[in-house]
């Protein structure tokens, strides 16, 4: 019976890790900024010289001369001039102009647009 649930929970956590994908841009001077669908995870990139400024709450709110501002839930609202919004779900419905579309289950099945 252990094995069985082992089996089922690894196979469960797989198939939820597995269906993440990440969009990333670059700003005009080169800088790397991502986020990940459906989670809404932020990573970046940085350039020789930048500095980063953080939020009250530990948040990278600052790097270089890019602001990154969150909503009210601490996830990533916008980057530069990037808008990122979420759905009623808490999942990444669009970044700049690109839309992501998922299915019932809740996995990402593709995309339209761009980010810029």
């Amino acid at each position: 019976m252990k094995k069985v649930l082992v089996l089922v929970f690894l196979t469960f956590a797989a198939t939820i890790y597995s269906q993440e994908m990440k969009i990333k841009w670059q700003d005009d001077s080169g800088r790397e900024f991502g986020i990940t669908a459906p989670s809404g995870n932020f990573s970046f990139s940085m350039l020789q010289g930048d500095n980063i400024s953080y939020n009250f709450n530990g948040k990278v709110q600052k790097i270089g001369n890019v602001y990154i501002s969150y909503d009210f839930n601490d996830r990533v609202q916008k980057v530069g001039n990037v808008y990122v919004s979420y759905d009623f779900n808490g999942r990444v419905q669009k970044v700049g102009n690109l839309y992501i579309r998922y299915d019932y289950n809740g996995r990402v099945t593709g995309t339209t647009g761009s980010v810029k």
